[in-house]
């Protein structure tokens, strides 16, 4: 004996859940963000100009040492080739001395100057030369200053003892000879020492372009990474949400900066952009579930019709009635509440609303139930409708609800657009595009304009009559397509004909090949 028929009673279940879980982890995504260490760009910025002008006032504080350093070698170098003319100007009147004795005067006044130079300049040459240096010097210009006129006293007295005369010129001539050789080892020192410096000096230019070019690409390249990172990153998360993704956004870095209030900010538009598309899917499920109470409850009409007339038919007769009468009789009325269980239950598995589930779903069966539970309204509005399934087709992976819903609207869009008579072909094929699965939802309606092709999936673009409807049903479908990797497709004629494509990815797993049971 059948089991008692019992019919489901669930209302749908509030979206508040699913709200709640999204809230709690944008906030938690948010927590992440906020709570790395700030680094801003703005600091990034300042530390970039402050190393540049760091290394800018280097080269140019180097630049002028280096020009101090060069006029205080010229200005030398002058002064020793002034002190070397003298020195060697003092040697020629020694040896006219020698040769001709005359000129010892000048030979003493040529010393004199080179003392007066040399004491004169005595603060600059310090910087060049080494104390000792200095000493020495100073020592060889007093000793031949002091030798030059011991022989002129010597001259003036007429004295003339060879023995101390002799001495006295070789001192000169060797105090003389070191003293040029030491002016001139001077010169020609600071010769090389200046031209050593010039020649760096040439090549400085050519130093610091090398720098300022290695920096320059540097920190290009580190404002690039800490510029173009965040905005690529920005780029790349809109076009996620343009296809509806609505994750928030996580930390991606240690720090935190400017580009982290954008994100934050971009997480709590994304919150409010999820929960005005949970109500936009909701507002449209309930606006399905409205349309197709028409078709359910002119569907549920005949078998409670049956139920009633063969109750009375019961309650009448059935003391007349053979127990085999009765007990067909009792099995009409199982039949037709069957048959309403299962309207019912079709528009309450539509109508409950859970949370999104992703699983494998065989797109076949998947239209074969949505085909039963629009197929009411469709007889209300007289067209049939006409379904073809490719053999073996892959499963897709989506959430089962959602899917059904979006071609539960593309079945009651085109029921409304063909009228009585019209006819509706649903056909479920492999895509042209390799590992996906197409969904052909076309009828031999009246089309759209096409002026208004471009807009259909807009929210609140209808081309209906006013009161007719939102607006809201082909841009939740495509909202819920694009979440689930695909893309929704129309091709219309006026007043011929309007396809629809849906576009799945597929995973790979034949319809005809059993999962593993878990």
């Amino acid at each position: 004996m059948d089991k008692p028929i019992a019919f489901e009673s669930e209302l749908p279940r509030s979206s508040e859940e699913n709200i709640t879980t999204e809230r709690l982890s944008t906030d938690i995504a948010d927590r992440k963000l906020l709570s790395r260490p700030n680094f801003s760009f703005r600091l990034q910025m300042t530390l970039v100009f402050i190393l540049f002008s760091l290394m800018s006032m280097t080269i140019i504080i180097g630049s002028v040492v280096a020009i101090n350093r060069i006029q205080q070698k010229v200005h030398f170098l002058q002064v020793s080739e002034r002190y070397l003319f003298e020195i060697e100007q003092a040697r020629r009147w020694e040896k006219n001395y020698f040769l001709y004795h005359t000129n010892l005067d000048d030979a003493v006044q040529s010393v004199s100057n080179a003392q007066v130079l040399f004491s004169e300049n005595l603060e600059n040459i310090q910087i060049v030369l080494s104390p000792e240096q200095v000493k020495a010097i100073i020592k060889d210009l007093d000793t031949y200053r002091n030798l030059l006129q011991e022989l002129m006293i010597l001259e003036r007295r007429g004295v003339k003892k060879p023995e101390k005369k002799q001495g006295i010129e070789t001192a000169l001539r060797q105090h003389g000879a070191e003293m040029v050789k030491t002016a001139s080892s001077m010169t020609l020192n600071e010769q090389n020492s200046m031209n050593d410096m010039l020649d760096l000096i040439h090549r400085l230019p050519i130093y610091c372009l090398v720098v300022v070019l290695v920096m320059t690409f540097f920190f290009a390249r580190f404002l690039s990474q800490r510029l173009m990172k965040p905005l690529n990153r920005l780029i790349d998360r809109t076009q996620r949400i343009a296809k509806g993704d609505f994750s928030p956004m996580e930390p991606m870095r240690k720090y935190r900066d400017e580009f982290t209030t954008v994100e934050v900010a971009i997480n709590q538009m994304l919150e409010q952009l999820a929960a005005h598309q949970t109500a936009m899917m909701e507002s449209h499920k309930l606006r399905a579930i409205g349309t197709l109470t028409a078709g359910v409850a002119h569907e549920l009409n005949n078998p409670l019709n049956n139920i009633m007339l063969t109750a009375y038919s019961l309650r009448e007769d059935y003391k007349s009635l053979s127990e085999e009468d009765l007990v067909e009789m009792i099995s009409d009325l199982i039949g037709e509440a069957k048959r309403s269980r299962g309207i019912v239950r079709n528009l309450l598995e539509f109508a409950r609303e859970s949370e999104s589930v992703s699983e494998p779903l065989e797109l076949g069966n998947l239209l074969e139930e949505t085909k039963k539970l629009a197929l009411n309204q469709v007889k209300v509005s007289g067209a049939r409708i006409e379904m073809s399934i490719q053999p073996d087709l892959p499963y897709i992976r989506g959430d089962k609800q959602q899917l059904q819903q979006v071609f539960l609207n593309l079945i009651l869009n085109a029921a409304d657009a063909v009228g009585k008579n019209g006819k509706i072909k649903i056909g479920v094929e492999k895509s042209s595009s390799h590992g996906y699965l197409a969904v052909h939802v076309e009828d031999n309606g009246c089309g759209i304009p096409a002026h208004a092709l471009p807009y259909i999936f807009d929210p609140f673009f209808t081309t209906k009559a006013p009161g007719k409807g939102t607006g809201l049903g082909l841009s939740v479908s495509h909202g819920i397509v694009s979440m689930h990797g695909g893309r929704i497709d129309v091709a219309s004629t006026e007043g011929k004909h309007t396809k629809f494509t849906v576009t799945l990815p597929s995973v790979g797993i034949p319809a005809n090949l059993k999962r593993p049971s878990v």
